[in-house]
Formats: C-alpha cells, sequence, structure tokens
C-alpha cells in the first residue's frame, strides 16, 4: 500500500508516517513504479507506534520495543511493566506540578498581602496629608 493509504488505515499523517521512515521505524520497499510501497505488518507497527504516543511514550522508547513487537516475542507482561513505568512517570509529573502550583498560590498570597500593604501605606499617607481644620484668627 502507498503512503497515503497507510495514513488513512491508521490515522497518522502521511507527515508523520515519512518522520517514522526517517527514523527507520518502519520500512518501505519499492514498487515496480517506484513509489513506496508499505506491507500489512506496516500497518500493524504503525498502530503499535501510535498506541505507544497516545499512551505517551517517546519514540526511543518505542524503537526499543518495536524489534520485539515485531518477532513477536514482546510479552503482555513486559507491555504491563512498560506501562507502569510510565504510570510511575507520570505521577513525578503530576507531583513536580502540584508543588509548583503550591508556590505558585503562596506566591500569589505573599504578593497580594504586600498589595494590601502598600495600599494600607497610601491609605496612610494621603490621610495624613490632608490640612486639619484651622481655626479662625480672633
Amino acid at each position: 500500500m502507498k503512503v497515503s493509504e497507510l495514513a488513512q488505515r491508521t490515522g497518522v499523517s502521511v507527515h508523520r508516517l515519512r518522520r517514522y521512515e526517517e527514523l527507520g521505524l518502519i520500512q518501505a520497499g519499492r514498487g515496480a513504479s517506484g513509489y513506496r510501497e508499505f506491507s500489512e505488518r506496516t500497518q500493524r507497527e504503525v498502530v503499535f507506534i501510535a498506541m505507544g504516543r497516545d499512551l505517551g511514550f517517546s519514540l526511543p522508547e518505542l524503537a526499543e520495543a518495536l524489534p520485539r513487537y515485531r518477532a513477536g516475542t514482546l510479552t503482555l507482561a513486559q507491555m504491563i511493566d512498560h506501562m507502569r513505568g510510565r504510570i510511575a512517570a507520570v505521577d513525578e509529573q503530576i507531583a513536580v506540578q502540584r508543588a509548583l502550583r503550591n508556590k505558585l498560590v503562596d506566591h500569589i498570597a505573599w504578593l497580594e498581602q504586600r498589595q494590601r500593604e502598600q495600599a494600607q501605606r497610601a491609605q496612610s499617607k494621603t490621610s495624613a496629608s490632608w490640612p486639619t481644620a484651622r481655626k479662625p484668627r480672633p
């Protein structure tokens, strides 16, 4: 099948498929017309890569797993272990983002306190600078 048909069947853009080919993740043969021809097996590999990307795995991680996937030696237990590892990485990212969020909330509170203090000082200066009522001269 041609790259456009592979894109249609897998839902992966032609641009992305060309990128996968450049990186050596997928391979095409050449037809009699000189066009790249992809096998049915390549369609399954592209789906594997796309699903892996959707789960947050990097292309280098998927490139490492692809030979075992192609050979049929990538076990369900191995895939589960990889996914658990990905969950641990996501949990770590969530913890980092929560810590950042807490810092931001603390800084906002600190800045708002400074803002209130500045407003109070400005109010004090304004009320102190108003002239006091004078007593009339006798």
